[in-house]
């Protein structure tokens, strides 16, 4: 189940850098990009989630933390592109369609980004409070799109 996890973020990550992702989304139909985005939003769960119950004091630090963490600043950066135009009002989206037209929803993803590196740091260096502490900012950048995007 890892190394599936690892190869589509890995895959995901090789079209983001190359530039195709957003040629890519351009020609998908609304329900396919709606469902990629759920299926990112999925490795974000599964890649975060551990590590959170780690540092909720629910579990052991993954021994794969720091790759966990890695995906986690991979995904911060494709995340955006999987709202694509023509998905805001999609019947099973759970996104609010003014989060497509919002600045603070975008610095979401920036802040998910940076948080997420921190994480990434701390969990490369074996740090269990600096990942404890990345682990806030991860959730606060979670938690912030939730709040105000996330239909209820």
């Amino acid at each position: 189940m890892r190394s599936i996890t690892k190869a589509l973020t890995a895959a995901v990550f090789a079209i983001a850098v190359t530039g195709l992702a957003t040629e890519a989304l351009a020609q998908q139909k609304p329900d396919e990009a709606l469902k990629m985005r759920q299926g990112l939003f999925q490795a974000v769960k599964m890649n975060f989630g551990p590590i959170g119950a780690f540092a909720q004091g629910k579990g052991d630090l993954p021994a794969d933390a720091a790759a966990k963490a890695e995906n986690l600043v991979a995904l911060a950066k494709i995340l955006p592109m999987a709202f694509a135009k023509g998905t805001e009002n999609l019947p099973h989206s759970d996104t609010k369609a003014e989060a497509f037209t919002s600045a603070d929803f975008l610095k979401g993803f920036t802040m998910l980004e940076e948080a997420s590196a921190k994480l990434a740091v701390a969990a490369k260096a074996g740090d269990a409070d600096g990942i404890k502490a990345a682990v806030g900012g991860v959730g606060k950048a979670c938690k912030g799109c939730h709040d105000n995007f996330r239909k209820d």
